[in-house]
């Protein structure tokens, strides 16, 4: 058990060589025993303690009583523990036979003795206030702090469990028992009743050396309030800044979001640096336990958050959501997880408009991955978020891969499913290097090379001293100090990377290997395979610029069209026989049988999208599109939106009951997301220049190929039928306007254009707000893999879905204050 913190005489005053007379003791018991003084003395002895014995010293005869009191301890070091009200008798030597009770002192006074120097305490005990006690018969300074709020008050001079307010002269109750009173109540009632008085300096705080005689944070007079930071001894300073300290709650959280973000394990809140660093920021905080994060703020966490993305989904411009869904396999964790994700359009203010998304589920699938394992837990999923507000929200399209098992359960659900273009392209380049079982030697050559660089570069990976070879050949050639880079046999990417940074490194690799020994260096490719590997990487280009576009998380449907033309066209060049602009020589064999098989997997694989409806409508509603994208199939096209606006006229007139007629408004001129016209002199029929898309740097294929079909020979086919009706009337009006610029967003583009078609508009976000890939789900799996580590392979399935839900919606949701319950009880 500790001891007290302080006990001893107090220090002499500089001036008069008194000082008051101070003991702080602890919490243990004490037996005071009385002893004879002379008359006008008062005195106690005999303070026995198992650690140590304290003995008193008789001061100088006085009219008033006085007390000194010196320690002495066995060796054993004092800590602040606290503050205790002792039962301290003290006896006059004529009241030993029949002692009476005097009137108690004011407790406004203090005693005061001389203290022999030996017993003196330091500067800093000697500023600390003190605050007499009126024990039965006499008044003893026992060394409590005396409160800043003793300032505005005194003490009764009846009733010692009263307090008088200077200011107003009320009596304020201090508590029923003498021995534990307190300024709880004197400080409620100077806030109440006197805002407009600072009462002092505060309490004192444990920091400075003190100890504060107010009651515990959290606690106004018998009634449990929120503390904060102030209460629990952080400067006073940051309050004047006007700056909002945080609770205990808020503090709760910060650290339950910093487990699921920065994937801490739970045991974080138990490890000395942590605990180090908590009671350095916040000393009176108490930290939860590490069950109390796993079973009470994490699921709080998580339920606050899912009740925020409802609202927003409820949000969402024309109810479409849509969704995407994968499964990823965890050979750490050993179990199966089934993603769901949704997408859509969320309007700001007057015209801004933003895409949305959020992870909605990420479900344990430890059972067999048929269709309809994966349609009933789909079901699930769906039901749980839908439920909420079903006739707000709309389900919309359902992303997946190309797997039949996802498709077959997407369409048993009652989705209408959308492939995924990163996997549709993946599969494409994937058949264009894949070697077949009987396959000429051109092709060999390209497979055999692939595997040469992969060699290579593992080489200079595993080896500390060829890497640090290479970067001194790099220097030497001035070349950028890169790393050689491994490919991953799940992204094609990864192999045109790697690829890539072997053209770049080319100097640097060709020279070290004229020195190494070891057998990679005759893997180092000939000139010839050089060319080879530097064409390879040309004829991949779109197909990466490809599918970085379409894999951004504000990619829109309709840009797989264009996608899927400009990489027909970029083949169709290559097996003419014309070459590229970056290429100084013909395509060698190799390549040529690489551009020969990429032509026909595109064929099979790509092409079929330019039949898709939904792909073919969502080309058409983007304005910067329109009818350049179909120019064939523009008639059937336009019909298919025509009866689509029919519907959604058909559905709002049902629900209205008004049949407002469309406001006749002059077309206005097309803007871009700038707010500039188009120029006077464009040329007709909707072509436009290639200067006048701005493309941004990561989409120059984008915007190249847009530029191409709106120049076409048939991109200048309009409609040209009868106005039959407003369905028909808005979608001509909208196909008259020329296309907009490549910088123009769709997004805002239908916001402004809501009050002339809003159901053209209606259906035009139906189609846009789809994601044209389900790189969203692969993402999520991604932050499934970073919390289930071999560290952590025994998480429970429930937790690790919650501690990814929280990681991929907080930034989401810009972290908001969440409610949640951290009662252990």
């Amino acid at each position: 058990m500790k001891h007290s913190a302080e006990r001893g005489s107090g220090g002499a005053s500089p001036a008069s060589g008194q000082a008051t007379a101070r003991t702080l003791w602890g919490a243990k018991k004490v037996r005071v025993c009385p002893i004879r003084l002379e008359r006008g003395t008062m005195g106690v002895g005999g303070l026995d303690e198992e650690a140590g014995c304290l003995t008193a010293e008789s001061s100088q005869p006085s009219t008033r009583s006085q007390l000194s009191v010196g320690a002495q301890t066995s060796g054993r070091s004092m800590e602040h523990a606290g503050v205790a009200v002792l039962e301290i008798q003290v006896v006059d030597s004529e009241d030993l036979d029949n002692p009476t009770s005097p009137p108690a002192t004011d407790s406004e006074e203090e005693v005061e003795e001389v203290v022999p120097s030996n017993h003196r305490l330091s500067h800093a005990a000697e500023r600390v206030p003190t605050t007499p006690i009126s024990l039965g018969v006499g008044t003893v300074a026992v060394g409590r702090p005396r409160s800043y709020i003793w300032d505005h008050f005194h003490v009764h001079t009846q009733r010692a469990t009263l307090a008088v307010c200077r200011h107003c002269g009320a009596n304020i109750s201090r508590g029923r028992d003498l021995r534990h009173l307190a300024t709880s109540g004197l400080s409620s009632h100077m806030k109440r009743h006197h805002p407009s008085i600072s009462v002092g300096g505060g309490a004192a705080s444990p920091c400075s050396g003190s100890i504060s005689t107010q009651s515990s944070p959290g606690v106004d007079g018998g009634r449990q309030t929120q503390s904060t930071l102030e209460d629990w001894g952080m400067p006073l300073a940051r309050k004047r800044t006007g700056e909002t300290l945080p609770t205990p709650q808020q503090i709760t959280q910060s650290v339950g979001e910093m487990m699921a973000l920065d994937h801490h394990p739970f045991r974080l809140v138990e490890q000395e640096g942590f605990v180090r660093l908590m009671k350095c920021l916040c000393p009176r905080y108490k930290i939860p336990s590490r069950h109390t994060f796993s079973r009470k703020v994490i699921p709080g966490l998580y339920e606050g958050c899912k009740e925020r993305i409802i609202q927003m989904l409820r949000s969402a411009m024309g109810g479409h959501i849509h969704f995407t869904s994968d499964i990823w396999s965890s050979l750490g964790g050993g179990h199966s997880y089934l993603s769901l994700t949704a997408h859509w359009w969320e309007k700001e203010g007057s015209m801004d408009t933003s895409h949305r998304w959020a992870l909605l589920a990420l479900e344990v699938v430890d059972r067999d991955h048929k269709a309809e394992t994966i349609c009933s837990y789909l079901g699930n999923m769906m039901g749980e978020w839908m439920r909420c507000r079903p006739e707000e929200m709309r389900r919309g399209f359902m992303v997946t891969d190309a797997g039949k098992n996802m498709i077959k359960a997407v369409e048993s659900a009652g989705f209408l499913n959308v492939t995924c273009m990163a996997h549709l392209l993946h599969n494409t380049v994937k058949e264009g290097l894949k070697s077949p079982e009987e396959q000429p030697a051109s092709t060999a050559n390209i497979t055999l090379l692939i595997e040469h660089c992969r060699k290579i570069a593992g080489y200079f990976h595993r080896s500390i001293k060829a890497a640090r070879q290479l970067r001194d050949r790099q220097s030497l050639e001035g070349l950028p100090q890169h790393k050689l880079l491994q490919d991953v046999s799940t992204q094609w990417n990864s192999t045109y990377k790697m690829l890539e940074r072997m053209v770049e490194q080319k100097k640097a690799v060709h020279g070290i290997s004229l020195t190494l020994v070891a057998p990679v260096s005759k893997l180092v490719p000939t000139k010839q395979e050089w060319d080879t590997i530097s064409q390879l990487v040309d004829v991949l280009k779109p197909f990466k610029h490809a599918t970085e576009t379409l894999s951004e998380s504000k990619a829109l449907l309709s840009q797989a069209v264009p996608m899927v033309l400009g990489l027909r066209r970029h083949l169709e060049r290559l097996g003419a026989g014309r070459t590229l602009d970056s290429l100084a020589e013909p395509l060698t064999p190799p390549v040529q049988e690489v551009v020969r098989r990429l032509y026909f997997a595109v064929r099979k694989r790509l092409e079929p999208l330019l039949s898709s409806k939904v792909h073919m409508l969502a080309a058409l509603c983007d304005p910067r599109l329109k009818y350049n994208v179909c120019p064939k199939d523009f008639t059937v096209c336009k019909a298919q939106l025509v009866n689509l606006v029919r519907e959604v006229f058909a559905a709002r007139v049902g629900e209205t009951g008004i049949v407002a007629p469309l406001p006749e408004m002059p077309a206005t001129p097309s803007t871009s997301a700038s707010g500039e016209s188009d120029s006077p002199g464009e040329p007709a029929g909707g072509c436009r220049r290639v200067t006048d898309l701005q493309p941004r740097p990561g989409n120059a294929f984008f915007a190249e190929t847009v530029a191409i079909l709106a120049c076409s020979e048939d991109s200048s086919l309009l409609a040209s039928a009868q106005k039959v009706d407003s369905a028909e009337c808005s979608v001509n009006r909208y196909f008259e306007e020329p296309p907009e610029i490549i910088s123009c967003d769709p997004l805002a583009y239908w916001a402004s254009r809501d009050h002339r078609w809003p159901d053209l508009s209606h259906v035009a976000r139906q189609f846009l707000s789809c994601p044209p890939t389900s790189v969203q789900s692969e993402r999520v799996f991604s932050l499934a893999g970073d919390v289930v580590t071999p560290h952590r392979s025994l998480l429970d399935p429930q937790t690790v879905e919650k501690l990814v839900f929280l990681k991929a919606n907080l930034p989401v949701l810009n972290f908001p204050d969440l409610d949640f319950d951290t009662d252990t009880s």
